[in-house]
């Protein structure tokens, strides 16, 4: 069976045999789909054309209460109930496309037809990823733990790959010794640091040679005094790929489990995915999600990392979870365990773009191999520091992304199944995204101020068909992500990667082959806040915006005629403005000077004051490799630089004791908060420290758990507009800086050359 086991009670009813039913064959579960869709497209055709404008409005508007209602309900989030919810929205949404494509599009003029056409191909785009989306998403699928057999002897061999460029030997370490650590047979495990940062042409070089070899010599002086292997090569050839792959040529142990250098691995992540090797002979690999212990730099700026779901949570929480349904989950580069055999088959590690990861799962399930997802959280990494970091990153997916649908076209290819050559294709045609944004934030002001008629429709018609189209796809995405992505926050994310990610991907569209690796840099300090430089594409887009308002007003008095195509646009253009106002937060870097980010845990502790000789309970805050956030009561005062033997439990009930040393504190009623420093005087006390901080994986689905929360659409907007205004702000400081820096440095130029 594809989907899980089936239901063993004997009276079962008939919603669950329907479950099974649907779960036992992707087949049949598809050509239920497609029936369910030909009979709303049967019923498309007579809403559409036969009945009033009066009764669009009812059929549209009556279908958004249904949805509101039935989204309260229990019994419509879990499948069959689940697929009518989402066939209401479908049909709301082909109304309006029906209606768009067949009374909207009015040839006047040229120019005004190239400016239709083009909105309405970023429509038709938008649509398309939709509907995909929906495809993929419809019945996600929660794959299960599989344990290990007692019998040690029948456990695979696993070689561990960390592959590193250019970190530091700092992050290196904590995450090799948090790899020693996991709980496998030891005479089964194999771990290799993979320093391509020390590659022998990189030692050859006199402009790298001192670094390059003072590098060599600190990762090998560490691997030695851990007990690990090391690897290095003649040359960075296919980057990361080509890293992997000398590896692969140089070990042999069954399984590869890859971890970036600075993803630390919990110590179940082999004891929780290696089984299902052991149960599905065809399966190529078993990918985990990516948690990560500091915020990305978006949600770092505009301070929403405690507030709201992580940016990268809709897809580790979602998305993956639908994926995995259609058998085409795919291996994201680290925290996957992959089986040696089937990379051998498929000439290892893929290296024609620059994301090798999703290219070498298309390659695996091209072959008809099988993969998992795990949704627990077993590594815990690092994001990008700055937002320019953050902009090469995601930029990088999007070259990669793109070259997988041009060099490989997922749609044609022999090898996958129907369904995954359609999930392939929304991974890959996702990315185009920035094409669309960058449309809808002109489209209006195009009309505002240069008269380009790009929209032909009456309010009553935008009333009738746009507005519940617009209100269905938001109820879905909060039917299908509501607890990992608030409303309105994918648009606000997608704005602001938008202008950047548009002349990468047509970069890419010129010349498929060009895009080379490039590392996303890890582990930066900030020592002041400061304006990032990828800022002035927004002030020049607000300016634009700000420009079409009064615009509006001034066509609101001298076109009566068109006051209702004014009123709709001047709603957009807002809306617009609104978006990228809120967008500036982003941009503004916050000083960041920590060593080690704090995350917010929760726990009970032991302490033991050495000076007073007192026990006393604690409840943990925070932690981090640096220290540990406390609360407790003591009826007497702390002195400064206080020194506590602290003990604490994991979920698995292991003691970790370690001492500690007070760096703050502050009195709150008749209880301490302190921020207190672990005191690391050795080797055996610092792998203590990285077990404590890193080796329960129940401490990163504590801190999922906390954000895993929906939130009404009416608050979000609150909160979006809270940005804006922060966003406004930081705009205004912005832009004095711009002026005000400029004047002072000529002046302290003058004064120096009046003075010689």
């Amino acid at each position: 069976m594809l989907f899980g086991d089936k239901n063993a009670a004997e009276n079962i009813s008939l919603q669950a045999k329907l479950s099974d039913l649907f779960e036992d064959d992707r087949l049949l579960k598809f050509a239920i789909y497609a029936v369910m869709l030909i009979a709303t497209a049967s019923f498309l055709h007579l809403a559409r054309f036969y009945l009033t404008l009066t009764s669009q409005y009812a059929i549209g508007w009556g279908l958004v209460l249904v949805l509101i209602v039935f989204k309260r309900i229990e019994a419509f989030k879990k499948p069959p109930l689940r697929i009518i919810f989402i066939l209401i929205t479908v049909f709301i949404t082909l109304r309006y496309w029906l209606w768009r494509t067949s009374e909207t599009l009015v040839y006047t003029d040229p120019l005004d037809f190239v400016g239709m056409s083009v909105l309405y191909c970023a429509e038709l785009y938008a649509l398309t990823v939709h509907f995909l989306g929906i495809f993929s998403n419809i019945w996600p699928m929660e794959s299960k733990i599989v344990p290990l057999p007692e019998d040690t002897s029948l456990y695979p061999s696993v070689d561990v790959f960390i592959p590193t460029y250019n970190e530091s030997a700092d992050i290196i370490k904590i995450t090799v010794t948090a790899a020693l650590n996991m709980d496998y047979p030891k005479d089964k495990l194999n771990i290799y640091i993979l320093d391509d940062g020390a590659t022998v042409a990189k030692r050859s070089d006199p402009k790298t040679s001192q670094a390059a070899w003072e590098r060599h010599y600190d990762i090998r002086r560490m691997t030695n005094a851990l007990g690990v292997n090391y690897i290095t090569r003649e040359t960075n050839i296919k980057a990361k790929a080509g890293n992997l792959n000398h590896a692969m040529n140089h070990t042999s142990s069954d399984l590869i489990l890859v971890l970036d250098c600075d993803h630390v691995p919990a110590r179940d992540i082999l004891s929780n995915t290696v089984g299902w090797f052991l149960k599905d002979e065809k399966l190529a690999f078993i990918q985990t999600p990516h948690f990560f212990i500091n915020p990305t730099p978006i949600e770092k700026n505009m301070a929403i990392f405690n507030d709201a779901p992580s940016e990268n949570e809709m897809f580790y929480r979602g998305n993956h979870l639908g994926l995995d349904s259609w058998n085409s989950s795919f291996f994201c580069g680290s925290a996957a365990v992959l089986k040696r055999k089937y990379l051998e088959e498929v000439g290892g590690i893929s290296g024609e773009t620059v994301t090798e990861d999703c290219e070498t799962a298309f390659s695996l399930h091209k072959k008809g191999y099988s993969s998992v997802y795990i949704s627990r959280p077993m590594v815990c990494g690092l994001s990008p520091d700055t937002f320019n970091d953050f902009i090469l990153q995601r930029s990088r997916w999007a070259q990669g992304m793109t070259q997988i649908l041009i060099l490989n076209n997922p749609l044609f290819t022999k090898g996958l199944k129907f369904y995954q050559r359609l999930c392939y294709f929304n991974n890959c045609f996702f990315w185009f995204f920035g094409m669309s944004r960058f449309i809808f934030y002109i489209a209006p002001a195009a009309f505002l101020i240069m008269g380009l008629k790009v929209y032909f429709a009456s309010v009553n018609q935008v009333l009738a068909y746009a507005v519940p189209h617009v209100i269905a796809t938001v109820i879905l995405m909060d039917f299908f992500y509501g607890k990992f992505r608030w409303p309105f926050f994918s648009e606000l994310f997608e704005s602001i990667q938008s202008l950047f990610l548009l002349p990468v991907v047509f970069g890419v569209l010129a010349n498929p082959r060009k895009p080379t690796f490039k590392v996303t840099p890890k582990g930066k300090s900030l020592e002041n806040d400061f304006l990032s430089g990828l800022a002035l594409p927004f002030f020049l887009l607000c300016a634009v915006l700000l420009t079409a308002v009064p615009m509006a007003l001034v066509k609101w008095f001298k076109y009566p005629l068109y006051r209702d195509v004014i009123a709709i646009t001047l709603v957009w253009c807002l809306l617009n403005l609104s978006l990228a106002m809120a967008s500036f937060g982003a941009f503004f870097e916050k000083r960041q000077i920590r060593r080690h980010h704090r995350l917010w845990a929760k726990g009970k502790a032991l302490l033991f004051f050495t000076r007073l000789k007192k026990t006393v309970e604690a409840d943990i805050q925070d932690i981090s490799m640096s220290g540990v956030g406390l609360s407790f009561k003591l009826d007497s005062p702390l002195k400064p630089l206080e020194h506590i033997m602290f003990e604490a439990r994991d979920s698995y009930g292991e003691r970790h004791k370690l001492e500690l040393r007070v760096q703050r504190a502050v009195k709150k009623g008749d209880a301490f908060i302190c921020g207190c420093e672990f005191l690391l005087s050795d080797e055996k006390q610092f792998e203590t420290a990285v077990q404590f901080v890193y080796g329960d994986s129940q401490r990163w689905v504590d801190f999922w758990d906390r954000r895993k929360k929906s939130a009404s659409p009416w608050w979000v907007l609150y909160f979006i507009v809270r940005m804006m205004i922060k966003g406004f702000k930081t705009s205004i400081i912005a832009a004095a800086q711009f002026i005000y820096l400029p004047i002072t440095n000529y002046i302290k130029l003058i004064s120096r050359k009046s003075e010689t």
